[in-house]
């Protein structure tokens, strides 16, 4: 599972990075949405890879999005840092811990019975 993290981690950071066409104003929430699902999506990863290291994790991804904001609009001439986008994100981290904490118990609990 660290593995899978690490490479849905990267495929993301790359996403981020590779040159995109403008969005329309119209499309603006659902950009927003992206990120939110994104980082849920990470998150919830993350938090299944290194169960016993959740505040490395949560604290990670925060630091990962501010990272790629800032080389959205250092390193590319088509992406911009916005700080909706990382709000989005942190959203969607706490959306996905969430999730983890809610899940964890019953996935383990199954897991144990079945041994």
């Amino acid at each position: 599972m660290p593995l899978l993290f690490c490479i849905c981690l990267a495929l993301v950071s790359l996403l981020a990075l590779i040159p995109s066409t403008s969005i329309p104003k119209a499309f603006q929430f659902w950009d927003k949405a992206q990120h939110a699902l994104a980082y849920s999506i990470l998150s919830i990863m993350g938090c299944f890879a290194f169960p016993q290291r959740l505040r490395p994790v949560f604290f990670g991804l925060i630091t990962h999005g501010v990272i790629i904001e800032v080389m959205q609009g250092a390193l590319t001439s088509t992406r911009f840092g916005d700080p909706l986008d990382l709000l989005a994100d942190g959203i969607g981290v706490l959306i996905g811990v969430i999730v983890y904490a809610f899940l964890s118990p019953k996935l383990t609990g199954t897991l144990q019975y079945s041994h």
